[in-house]
């Protein structure tokens, strides 16, 4: 069975190789594509509404399950970020995932994608295993 996460991206083709390289282990079930939609998005998700507001097809939209994180790209700076976690604060605390930029990656492009889930991977993972799955606070990957 899947894990349920939120993916936050500024283009559908990055999201799209993200989303698949993320499985079997994760489904993204939304995507989000801006920190604005995203304000509105991500707490309607996190309440457990069955059809939330969507400005894409990406995603499984299997709202059965709560995501268990919110994994952000490149693109989402620190007050987009701010943004969204305000917007959804106290209803589900999770981990909200973000890129190292300290941390070299290929350019744009589907080893971008891969270089990036390796990262998320590892870091929820480690997250799991220390029991900090519901640290309401931006974790770094």
């Amino acid at each position: 069975m899947s894990i349920p996460v939120i993916l936050c991206g500024k283009t559908e083709a990055v999201g799209r190789a993200v989303i698949a390289y993320l499985k079997p282990e994760y489904d993204v079930i939304h995507f989000v594509m801006t920190p604005e939609t995203g304000a509105a998005q991500i707490p309607a998700i996190l309440r457990g509404e069955q059809s939330p507001p969507s400005d894409s097809e990406l995603g499984s939209k299997n709202y059965s399950k709560p995501p268990v994180a919110v994994i952000l790209g490149g693109a989402y700076d620190d007050a987009g970020t701010e943004v969204m976690m305000k917007a959804s604060a106290g209803i589900k605390p999770m981990p909200w995932l973000r890129p190292n930029r300290a941390t070299p990656t290929p350019p744009l492009g589907p080893e971008y994608g891969k270089a990036i889930v390796v990262r998320v991977k590892e870091l929820l993972a480690q997250l799991q295993q220390e029991g900090k799955m519901n640290d309401e606070k931006v974790q770094w990957y």
